[in-house]
C-alpha cells in the first residue's frame, strides 16, 4: 500500500454515542441503573461503526501492526513489511520494530520525518544508528492517522454485525475505493483512499459501548499485487518514541568501499 470528509453521521448516533461516553465517565453518585440505561444504544452495524470510528478519532495511542507483502513485478523486487509498534496519535509519532524489505529494522516516525535503523556494519563504520529517510517518505501510509482512517472507514456500505463473547461486537464490511473517493471531499483523505486497493475488507471489534478493541483492514481484489493486513489494537498503550540526536543520524548511506 503506497503512500491511507467525513461522511455525515446521523445526529441521533452522535447524541447517543456522546451520552454513552459521558455516562461511562460519571462519578459514583449517579444511579447504576440509570447509567446502564444511558449506555444502551442500538447495536446495529451502522450505529456501532459510527461509534467505533468516533471513538477511534479520540484515541490518544494505539498499537499498529502491518503485515504486507508485494510480489516481484515488472522489474520491481518483492517487498515485505512485517512491523509492529505503539503510536502517539496526538503527536503523530511512533516506533515500529520488525522486518522491512526482508531485513530486521526499526523505524521511527516523528512529526512527519522517518528514521530507519542502520545495519550493524554501517553502525560500526560510522558510529551512527539512524538513517534519515527522504522527505515525504511514509512507510506506513496514513494508517497511523486515526482521523483519516476513521473517515475512510465511514464510507463502508452495508456493514454487518455479530455479537461475540465478552460483550464484544464484530462489525464487518468492505471499503470500495471508488465509493470512498466519491464520498470524501478532503484532498488529503482522498489521497489516502486512492492509494488503497480496489476493495479493502475491514473488521471492527467494539465493546458494548462502541469503543474499539481492534480494527483490522485486509486488501481484497488485488491479490496478485498486494496481500496482508493492517491492524490497530491496544488502544491506550504507552508510546515510547525518542527522537534521535544529530550525532546519531546519517542523511545518506556511505558508499561501499572497493578493493
Amino acid at each position: 500500500m503506497q503512500p491511507l470528509p467525513r461522511s455525515a453521521v446521523p445526529t441521533v448516533v452522535v447524541v447517543v454515542a456522546a451520552a454513552s461516553l459521558l455516562a461511562s465517565g460519571c462519578g459514583g453518585s449517579a444511579d447504576p441503573q440509570q447509567r446502564a440505561a444511558t449506555t444502551r444504544f442500538p447495536h446495529d452495524a451502522p450505529t456501532l461503526l459510527a461509534a467505533g470510528t468516533g471513538n477511534l478519532e479520540g484515541s490518544a495511542s494505539f498499537r499498529l501492526t502491518t503485515r504486507i507483502a508485494m510480489p516481484a513485478e515488472k522489474g520491481r523486487a518483492a517487498y515485505r513489511l512485517d512491523m509492529s509498534g505503539v503510536w502517539d496519535a496526538r503527536q503523530q509519532a511512533g516506533r515500529m520494530d520488525g522486518v522491512l524489505k526482508g531485513a530486521r529494522a526499526t523505524v521511527l516516525s516523528i512529526g512527519g520525518t522517518e528514521y530507519v535503523s542502520v545495519p550493524p556494519n554501517i553502525r560500526k563504520r560510522t558510529g551512527r544508528t539512524w538513517l534519515r529517510a527522504a522527505r515525504g517518505t511514509r512507510t506506513f501510509a496514513d494508517f497511523p492517522d486515526v482521523h483519516r482512517l476513521a473517515m475512510v472507514l465511514r464510507t463502508a456500505e452495508r456493514p454487518s454485525v455479530t455479537a461475540e463473547a465478552g460483550a464484544t461486537w464484530h462489525v464487518r464490511g468492505t471499503i470500495a475505493r471508488t465509493v470512498a473517493l466519491r464520498k470524501i471531499p478532503d484532498p488529503a483523505v482522498r489521497a489516502f483512499a486512492s492509494a488503497l486497493p480496489a476493495t479493502t475488507g475491514f473488521d471492527l471489534w467494539t465493546d458494548d459501548a462502541g469503543r474499539p478493541n481492534r480494527i483490522r483492514l485486509t486488501p481484497a481484489g488485488d491479490a496478485k499485487k498486494i496481500t496482508g493486513t493492517v491492524e490497530l489494537s491496544d488502544f491506550g498503550a504507552r508510546p515510547n518514541v525518542q527522537e534521535p540526536t544529530g550525532a546519531q543520524i546519517l542523511d545518506s548511506l556511505p558508499t561501499t568501499k572497493r578493493d
